[in-house]
């Protein structure tokens, strides 16, 4: 589709107040789409709790990588048991420490 400059930044800045591709806009426009998908604003997010979840994360990746090698290799056996479980407790309060944080935090910020 052929425009002006001006149309398109007019095109470009609706699409963007809508929350939508300028292609949605113009699928829409021509009625090949029912409906525009609206995408939602992607949330900001404390960036010492995507530090914390790295952290968890990486632990539980090194916990897996860990039994599964294990397993593979037929030595399971070689496995300490309490200390699987002792771990993924530790990981488990983190995050459970985690939620109470950020939760209590998001209701301060909603009062």
């Amino acid at each position: 589709m052929r425009c002006t400059a001006a149309e398109k930044e007019t095109l470009l800045a609706r699409a963007k107040a809508e929350r939508i591709t300028a292609s949605e806009l113009l699928r829409s426009a021509l009625g090949l789409i029912k409906k525009p998908t609206r995408k939602r604003a992607a949330p900001t997010v404390d960036t010492r709790l995507l530090v914390a979840l790295n952290r968890i994360g990486s632990n539980l990746n090194q916990i897996a990588r860990t039994v599964n090698a294990a397993g593979h290799a037929g030595d399971m056996h070689q496995l300490n048991a309490m200390d699987i479980i002792a771990s993924l407790i530790s990981i488990n309060r983190e995050l459970a420490s985690l939620l109470v944080f950020h939760s209590t935090k998001e209701s301060e910020v909603a009062d």
